[in-house]
């Protein structure tokens, strides 16, 4: 299921826009995550009690996190695949300590996606599209098959 070296660059092209504005992009992925699916925010001890999209432009945290997500996942999308390195120390915290399912991994695929769709709709096609949600899904199957070693059935 890798992507081709176009489909790589496609994924980079974007990402390059994303990169521009770390903390932003970051910031609407989880608003979104947390709007599109409610339950999310009880992993997160810091925001479960914003119950508003206000509340949650207004929390410093949140955009901070949300940098430091969209960060990790821009390295491992610059290693094209070749992420071991990258993904492990992530699927052990994920899965030993933050306890995050799967799903909600598909749940903030679902969001880049869509911050993508309405921030950069010029630059972010069908090809793009399909590109980027080929990476996201690589990055979810590599993560679950970590999670396997762990011994968590996130």
């Amino acid at each position: 299921m890798g992507l081709s070296d176009g489909e790589w660059q496609l994924v980079l092209k974007v990402w390059g826009k994303v990169e521009a504005d770390i903390p932003t992009h970051g910031q609407e992925v989880l608003i979104s995550l947390f709007k599109g699916h409610p339950e999310t925010l009880e992993k997160f001890d810091k925001f479960k009690n914003l119950k508003t999209e206000d509340e949650m432009k207004a929390s410093a945290d949140l955009k901070k996190h949300g940098t430091v997500v969209l960060t990790a996942l821009g390295g491992i999308l610059k290693k094209k695949g070749q992420h071991e390195a990258e993904l492990k120390p992530l699927a052990e915290s994920h899965a030993t300590k933050h306890k995050i399912p799967v799903k909600y991994l598909e749940f903030i695929s679902e969001s880049i996606i869509k911050v993508l769709q309405s921030k950069h709709p010029g630059d972010f096609g069908a090809d793009a599209q399909g590109a980027m949600k080929k990476a996201l899904e690589l990055f979810r199957n590599d993560i679950a098959a970590k999670y396997k070693e762990l011994g968590f059935q996130g």
